[in-house]
């Protein structure tokens, strides 16, 4: 009897966590329902040339992003350390052609980002790279992708928040997100260090939890075997020029595209808070939405009006680099989508995966 009523305790709890966020999307839709009207103004009013300008950044910004993949998975990324049945280094055009498939996948599947890393995560194991091997390198990829977000969150939440730079922005923006990105910046030190002489276990070893909040606890446990190796890992990788270079040129590119989506609509914040609007705006994208679509947006949104712009040109802006960034992604993801396929046919007709000696 007492099984049963601890049953229908999660239940309820599982279903009222999900009735808060369908009435907080609720919510969130309604409001920009009554502001579709000044958005639309906004927009029909806008400079179209800052709009045009904004794809190339954001091919650009593809570009970097495919660039650090490479520098990881890739020709730049040999690992010594693997064993021999390590995979052969993905080339540049396979690199290309998995990294931005995933992302148009992420944008446009339900599963938002998880599902393009399944994606990924399928076609790495055809290309020859094990479980323990794509599980790692992942790690490495994930820590380098977002180090430059972390560390920008950092620096901007101190400077702004200290009064150096122009604009404002409330403590609890600031210094809250400046705490929280030192402490992952510790972290994942701490986590790097351990990694140099750690031993994870087995790809198919039995998370050791059960009983009460066994799902949170095996969860952590999971992160705190994975994390070790690939954070290590990042830090050797971080050394080269390629991957500094996609380090750099995905989020700056990417960033010069939001600026011109929100001037295209309205006059521009001071530069350290169209800044720190683009950063915290990026942790949404750890959302598993279709793109981030909903994270992303409504971070940078919320941190636009703290710092005195608008409601509606706020969300104008943020929309139509949206838009263009989706637009490119998908367009560009689904058209490499089909020279990822005939790369893959191509290691299977050779019977030998990219996994052979080079």
């Amino acid at each position: 009897m007492h099984k049963g009523h601890a049953i229908d305790r999660k239940a309820l709890k599982h279903l009222l966590g999900r009735v808060f966020v369908y009435v907080l999307m609720l919510f969130i839709v309604v409001a920009i329902i009554k502001l579709v009207p000044r958005i639309w103004k906004d927009v029909s009013e806008g400079n179209p040339l800052y709009v045009a300008l904004a794809i190339p950044f954001e091919i650009l910004s593809i570009a970097g992003y495919v660039l650090l993949f490479w520098a990881v998975y890739g020709a730049a990324a040999k690992r010594k350390d693997q064993g021999a049945d390590a995979a052969r280094p993905l080339t540049l055009k396979e690199s290309m052609q998995l990294t931005t498939s995933r992302l148009a996948l992420g944008d446009t599947l339900p599963g938002g980002g998880a599902s393009g890393f399944a994606v990924q995560f399928w076609a790495l194991s055809r290309a020859g790279f094990s479980a323990a091997q794509i599980s790692r390198t992942t790690t490495a990829f994930l820590v380098l992708s977002n180090t430059v977000m972390t560390v920008m969150i950092f620096v901007l939440g101190v400077l702004i928040g200290a009064g150096i730079t122009q604009g404002h922005l409330h403590p609890a923006i600031t210094w809250t997100s400046a705490g929280a990105a030192l402490a992952l910046i510790i972290t994942l030190l701490l986590f790097a260090k351990k990694g140099a002489h750690f031993e994870p276990p087995p790809p198919d070893a039995t998370p050791p939890h059960t009983g009460k909040h066994a799902k949170w606890r095996n969860m952590l446990w999971s992160v705190t075997v994975r994390l070790p190796p690939g954070a290590n890992d990042a830090m050797h990788i971080i050394r080269r020029p390629y991957a500094i270079i996609g380090m750099l040129a995905n989020p700056g590119f990417d960033f010069c595209a939001f600026y011109l989506g929100y001037a295209a609509v309205g006059d521009p914040l001071p530069l350290s808070i169209m800044l720190m609007a683009y950063f915290i705006g990026q942790v949404g994208s750890l959302i598993p939405l279709p793109g981030g679509i909903g994270g992303v947006q409504g971070l940078a949104i919320g941190v636009l009006i703290a710092g005195g712009a608008p409601g509606a040109t706020a969300t104008a802006g943020v929309l139509v680099w949206t838009g263009v960034a989706l637009g490119t992604q998908i367009v560009w993801g689904f058209w490499q989508y089909w020279g990822l396929h005939k790369s893959m046919k191509t290691w299977q007709a050779e019977g030998d995966h990219p996994s052979a000696t080079a």
